[in-house]
């Protein structure tokens, strides 16, 4: 069908229509051999300024470098101010750091200019154009954090039922509990981003009124609120600050979209693109958490942060541990961890579990088993980042042997995946006959698994085994921490 459209195209042949339709062909099909980008180049000088518009269009499309020219020239001369975006557009699909220059300049001058409100739409379409064509050529300016010393209050995120885990290792300010995590106002920023048990660290956004589903209001709200203030306060350098919205609530994926778009677009007329949106390449998210009463609480993530604590996983695969869900387990099952112990984990996966457990507390021998070699892979490479010595082995840990036993066998239980439930159960049974070819006489498991129901009918057969301690980790999907005594022999 491509074929034909692009003979129509090239016949004059209703171009306006068949140039959209060429440009979905695109998407399914090959472009033709014959077709011939000076076709469409010509079209860039035609009458109808939608035949100019959807013929840059496609040249961005087709990635026609020899194209560059021509569009930065057409849009020079374009009048109609709806398609001058489209050349720009086009632009950014081809290396324009030729035109690099001109671009700056024309960036410089829309952004000074005080058009009328009938071409404001137009106007910040070609400055999100060429935003992301600077962003692409390092032409956008970036930010340093430097507001560690000043009065902060941010939320470290982590789970209710753990906020005195994370809460009693914030040594300057004050905490209390959020629904988030710990709420902390605190002068000394620095010692929070070396605490290892939470997921995100969010500054809470000064709002004085609530922000509910109305678009326009909730974006009105946002650029008059303590955001931007915050922002200049805390870098090294002003505006403007790029940024994404995320939206966390119970809206469809369409109505988030056209929520984020609308409270976007206020926020940048509102703060004169002091705060300009952009899906990539920004510094600031700022999320919107939806509360039981249907509004918004406003917090954001800033990327100009450097956030050291993870560096090390720069592998991992699919099931692997969220790295602060490891170090939580580790601060929970801290009393029950010796210090220069031999451990093993033998589901290792990328070595999260292992790497978290020697940072806390450090071990002599540490191993990992596992049957994936490209979990392995990982985990000698994430090992090497953290500094640390862990000996890898790509086995089955059903047929290990090892010349000496360990203290401790510390793991995240592989998920039951296509297992029925009779095979889950054999699964865990010679698991638990398995550790005691290899654990010393009173060691200790530490096992992550929502498998409850066949963890303690193996306690409640062997006798060599004591559950010691358990925490939920999370309600939902039934995860518990299981902290097992195993003695040698009959409890």
């Amino acid at each position: 069908m491509i074929e034909a459209v692009y003979e129509a195209i090239k016949n004059g042949e209703d171009v306006r229509q068949n140039l959209s339709k060429f440009r979905q062909c695109m998407k399914e099909e090959a472009v033709p051999e014959q077709a011939d980008t000076s076709v469409f180049i010509g079209l860039l000088s035609a009458e109808d300024p939608k035949e100019r518009k959807n013929a840059a269009l496609v040249l961005g499309d087709l990635g026609a470098q020899e194209a560059l020219k021509p569009l930065y020239e057409a849009y020079e001369k374009e009048e109609k101010k709806f398609v001058k975006s489209s050349y720009l557009s086009a632009i950014g699909k081809l290396d324009a750091g030729g035109i690099i220059e001109e671009l700056k300049h024309i960036y410089r001058e829309l952004g000074e200019c005080s058009p009328k409100e009938e071409d404001k739409k137009h106007v910040n379409a070609q400055l999100k154009e060429l935003d992301r064509i600077l962003a692409k050529y390092g032409e956008r300016k970036k930010h340093t954090f430097t507001g560690y010393d000043r009065e902060n209050v941010v939320i470290l995120t982590t789970g209710k039922d753990f906020y005195d885990v994370t809460a009693r290792q914030v040594v300057y300010g004050k905490t209390k509990p959020h629904p988030l995590g710990v709420l902390v106002a605190t002068r000394d920023l620095k010692p929070l981003l070396s605490i290892r048990t939470y997921r995100e660290l969010l500054f809470v956004v000064p709002h004085k009124r609530e922000i509910g589903t109305d678009a326009k209001e909730a974006g009105e709200i946002l650029a008059d609120c303590g955001l931007l203030p915050l922002l200049l306060e805390c870098h090294d350098s002003g505006a403007p600050f790029f940024f994404r919205i995320e939206v966390r609530s119970t809206m469809s994926p369409d109505e988030k979209t056209a929520f984020v778009k609308k409270v976007a677009a206020v926020i940048e007329e509102k703060t004169d693109r002091q705060l300009i949106n952009s899906a990539t390449d920004y510094e600031v998210e700022l999320r919107l958490i939806q509360t039981r009463s249907g509004r918004f609480f406003p917090c954001v993530k800033l990327q100009t942060i450097p956030m050291k604590r993870f560096a090390y996983r720069k592998m991992s695969i699919a099931a692997s541990i969220h790295p602060a869900q490891a170090a939580l387990i580790m601060q929970l099952v801290k009393p029950y961890l010796k210090e220069d112990a031999q451990i093993m984990d033998p589901f290792c996966g990328v070595g999260t579990m292992l790497i978290e457990r020697n940072k806390l507390v450090p071990a002599r021998e540490m191993y990992g088993i596992d049957l994936f070699g490209e979990a392995i892979a990982k985990a000698r490479e994430n090992t090497q980042n953290a500094g640390g010595r862990i000996w890898y082995i790509n086995r089955d840990f059903f047929d290990f042997t090892h010349d000496y036993k360990f203290d401790e066998i510390i793991t995240d239980m592989p998920p039951r995946g296509k297992k029925t439930k009779e095979e889950q159960d054999a699964f865990y049974a010679r698991f638990f006959a398995k550790a005691k070819e290899h654990l010393e006489r009173e060691a200790v498991l530490i096992l992550y698994s929502n498998e409850i129901g066949f963890i303690k009918k193996q306690l409640r057969l062997d006798g060599s085994y004591k559950l010691l301690q358990e925490y939920c980790m999370r309600k939902k999907d039934g995860y518990y921490v299981f902290v097992i005594g195993y003695k040698g022999g009959e409890l």
